[in-house]
C-alpha cells in the first residue's frame, strides 16, 4: 500500500470518524422518509453519513430549515450539560436553509445557482468543525403541505469555525444531499438550539 493510502485511511478512522457511523435517535420523525450525505474533497476523500433524526420547520412557502443528524438523543442533550464527558461524542448535524423556492420560468433552475446554505457540523471525540456553504436545491414537495424532501448537488464548504482539537483533513470540499422528512417544529426547534450550542462553543477561523 503507497503512503499516500495509508494516510488517508488514518484521516478517516481518526478525524472525520463520525461520518462511518450510523446512530440511533428518537428525537425526529422517520417514518417512510430517509436522509444521508456525502462529501468529497479535491483529493479523493469520500465520507459518507446517513441520518436516522430529521425534522423541519417553515416560515412561508419560500423559507424552511431541515436539520438531519445521526447522534443519539443522549448526545444531543449533552450538549447542553458542562458535565458531560464530550470526548465520547462523535457525529453529524446538518443544516439546510431554504431561502428560495425556485419556480421553472421564473427563477434560475440550475446547479451553479444557490437557493439554500449548508451548515455540515462535525464532532470527533468531542472536537467540533463546522463548515458552510450554499447550493441549490428543488424542494420534491410543496414546503408548506407537512413534509419536504430534496436534493443539494456539489455545494462547496468551508470551514468557519472550530475548536482547538479539531483537526481538519478536507481540501476544498464539496457536500451532496438527499433527504425526506415530515414538518416537525418541535424537534426542528430543538434541533436548531443544539446548532446553536455548537457554534458557540467553536471559535471562528479568521
Amino acid at each position: 500500500m503507497n503512503p499516500r493510502k495509508r494516510q488517508l485511511i488514518a484521516i478517516t478512522t481518526t478525524a472525520l470518524a463520525p461520518l462511518l457511523l450510523t446512530a440511533c435517535s428518537t428525537i425526529g420523525l422517520t417514518g417512510g422518509s430517509s436522509g444521508s450525505s456525502t462529501t468529497t474533497d479535491s483529493e479523493g476523500l469520500t465520507f459518507s453519513a446517513h441520518y436516522p433524526t430529521r425534522a423541519y420547520q417553515f416560515a412561508d412557502k419560500n423559507t424552511a430549515d431541515v436539520y438531519l443528524t445521526d447522534l443519539s438523543d443522549d448526545e444531543l442533550s449533552a450538549f447542553f450539560t458542562d458535565s458531560q464527558d464530550w470526548s465520547q461524542i462523535t457525529g453529524t448535524i446538518a443544516q439546510i436553509h431554504l431561502f428560495l423556492n425556485p419556480k421553472p420560468g421564473r427563477t434560475p433552475i440550475e446547479p451553479t445557482a444557490a437557493s439554500a446554505s449548508v451548515r455540515w457540523i462535525v464532532i470527533t471525540n468531542g472536537e467540533i468543525g463546522i463548515y458552510d456553504g450554499a447550493g441549490f436545491m428543488l424542494p420534491g414537495r410543496q414546503v408548506a403541505k407537512g413534509h419536504i424532501s430534496g436534493s443539494i448537488r456539489n455545494a462547496p464548504l468551508r470551514l468557519t469555525r472550530k475548536t482547538p482539537g479539531f483537526s481538519d483533513p478536507l481540501i476544498t470540499p464539496e457536500i451532496n444531499i438527499k433527504f425526506a422528512t415530515k414538518l416537525d417544529e418541535q424537534s426542528a426547534i430543538e434541533l436548531a438550539s443544539r446548532v446553536q450550542a455548537l457554534a458557540a462553543r467553536a471559535t471562528p477561523i479568521q
